[in-house]
């Protein structure tokens, strides 16, 4: 008994003694692009796992169908995507030039924008990027990054958004561009 009481003196003298532990820092943010791409909703969390390197998970979810029932003038950009993926920073973490990778996925429903064709289906792939994330204040960063993802897609292609006929269907390889001007909370 008089052991375990003085191994808890022990532990407890050690844990306020201890040198202070710094904490993870995380982020959470979102992608202003995407807002403004017909309002896709979108969030992406990350944390730092080292002076260097961060990890990142995030979705997009965009369920809005515009002028809907109107065969002649319905459109929509439909999708449910998510990604998860790391950054290595040359400097410090959520401060300065980065250059990332991620792995994807999307379904995805999108036509009557610029022409009559919807196509829908999945896609799975990989994305490489790179940015630059600017320090605002202590917790607020604007984040700026370009690259790309691609990957291959299973796929049919209807002759308009409402209804029609499948005109094309298969499997493919696609490459996407993809932009970000994101606002992240840093804790």
């Amino acid at each position: 008994m008089k052991r375990i009481t003085l191994l808890g003196i022990l532990l407890a003298l050690a844990a306020l003694t201890a040198p202070e532990a710094r904490a993870q820092r995380w982020s959470v943010g979102t992608n202003a692009i995407d807002w403004f791409t017909f309002g896709t909703l979108n969030a992406e969390a990350s944390l730092a796992v080292a002076q260097h390197v961060s990890l990142h998970v995030g979705a997009e979810l965009n369920p809005w169908t515009f002028r809907a029932g109107n065969q002649d003038k319905q459109w929509q950009v439909r999708q449910n995507s998510y990604w998860a993926g790391a950054r290595w920073w040359p400097w410090h973490v959520y401060s300065g030039w980065w250059a990332g990778g991620d792995l994807r996925y999307s379904v995805y429903n999108a036509g009557g924008v610029i022409k009559r064709e919807t196509e829908e289906g999945d896609a799975f792939g990989a994305g490489v990027y790179g940015g630059y994330s600017i320090m605002l204040n202590t917790f607020l960063n604007l984040d700026l990054g370009f690259g790309g993802w691609g990957g291959y897609k299973k796929y049919k292609r209807y002759s308009c958004p409402l209804c029609g006929p499948v005109v094309e269907q298969g499997e493919k390889p696609f490459l996407l561009p993809d932009a970000r001007v994101a606002l992240q909370f840093i804790f």
